[in-house]
């Protein structure tokens, strides 16, 4: 407050001075109308104006270590009371050291005592109000800050408990593929390995990434893709299509995997014959949009499994850019279709 804005470290200083000279001689050219003299006036105003600064620096150094509360409001009033006398017999003791000949002045200053008094009390007062209202919004100001803070905490700490899960989630399914192919097709189990080892040094050693661009989402994808061809064959495949314009839009690692996943896993369920998977990396407007779509036989059901994938991605979204719509699913005939959009005009570092 005044210490704060008379520090020269502050580069505010020169305003509270010269507001303060403007009090000082305002005020005494006030008190001169009355007949006072303007040097008397401004030696009086000028006296007074100080001691009522030291006034304020004693209330803020108090109120830095004592806040009154509600039930505190006599010991709240009695700072004032008692700073505002010491005020008033501190420039009383200097009118009477510098104009000790000046009875005239002397009486004019003992005629308006009382008055001087109150003035004094009021605005120290106020100066006491502002400094509890001060206290009281900074206070409301740290607690907001310390609630976001647990907020953004809690947040990142669930981002990166969705993140853990779904390569476990991932690597389970392929050791479980790995498994079965281990006696029937060893050479295949072999490169299957080998891919899912490269596909999860990769993936790791980009962890502290937080987002990346398209092309490098779409290199894990492809790995992605190997290690699924290796467990269904000639049955499965991929069709990756991207805009040239969107190539180096960004969006979280390995956000579009878990719903190819999803759709490999639906799309082969219960459907005949071979399986083409389409991916479409396309820009709307400030978006990046991305089409996943799969066959599906509505006469099939679903797949085993609880959708942990789709869940993953919905949530993890949310947490992201706190919003619901930017992930749907669509099914039309026999297609299923999943739309997600990635807003570019967003902040990566700002939550996650």
């Amino acid at each position: 407050m005044i210490s704060s804005a008379l520090s020269f470290k502050d580069k505010t200083w020169y305003k509270a001075i010269l507001i303060i000279l403007i009090w000082v001689i305002g005020v005494a050219y006030l008190v001169h109308h009355y007949h006072a003299g303007y040097l008397n006036a401004l030696l009086d105003v000028g006296s007074h104006t100080f001691f009522i600064l030291i006034g304020f620096f004693l209330l803020e150094n108090i109120f830095r270590f004592f806040t009154p509360q509600e039930k505190h409001f006599l010991i709240f009033l009695a700072f004032p009371l008692i700073l505002s006398s010491l005020v008033f017999f501190l420039g009383k003791f200097t009118l009477v050291l510098f104009l000790s000949e000046n009875n005239n002045y002397l009486y004019f200053f003992k005629e308006i005592y009382l008055l001087r008094v109150f003035v004094i009390f009021l605005i120290i007062l106020s100066y006491a109000l502002l400094l509890l209202f001060h206290s009281k919004l900074e206070s409301q100001i740290k607690a907001l800050e310390r609630a976001d803070q647990m907020e953004r905490l809690a947040r990142e700490a669930e981002l990166y408990q969705l993140r853990q899960q779904l390569q476990p989630h991932f690597l389970f399914n392929s050791l479980n593929s790995i498994s079965s192919l281990v006696k029937r097709k060893p050479e295949e189990a072999r490169e299957m390995v080998l891919q899912l080892s490269d596909f999860l040094r990769k993936t790791i050693r980009k962890e502290n990434n937080r987002w990346i661009n398209v092309s490098e989402e779409l290199e894990y994808l492809q790995l992605f893709v190997g290690i699924e061809k290796l467990r269904f064959g000639h049955r499965l495949s991929v069709n990756f299509k991207i805009d040239l314009e969107c190539e180096k839009f960004i969006l979280p690692q390995l956000l579009v995997q878990p719903l190819l996943e999803n759709a490999v896993k639906h799309g082969l369920y219960g459907v005949l014959g071979d399986v083409l998977i389409s991916v479409v990396f396309e820009k709307e407007d400030q978006y990046l949009k991305i089409n996943i779509s799969n066959p599906f036989d509505p006469e099939a059901g679903q797949a085993s499994g609880e959708g942990f994938g789709l869940k993953a991605v919905k949530r993890r979204l949310f947490l992201l850019f706190g919003r619901h719509d930017l992930l749907q699913v669509k099914e039309a005939k026999n297609l299923f279709v999943v739309e997600l959009k990635i807003p570019q005009n967003y902040d990566q570092y700002s939550s996650h």
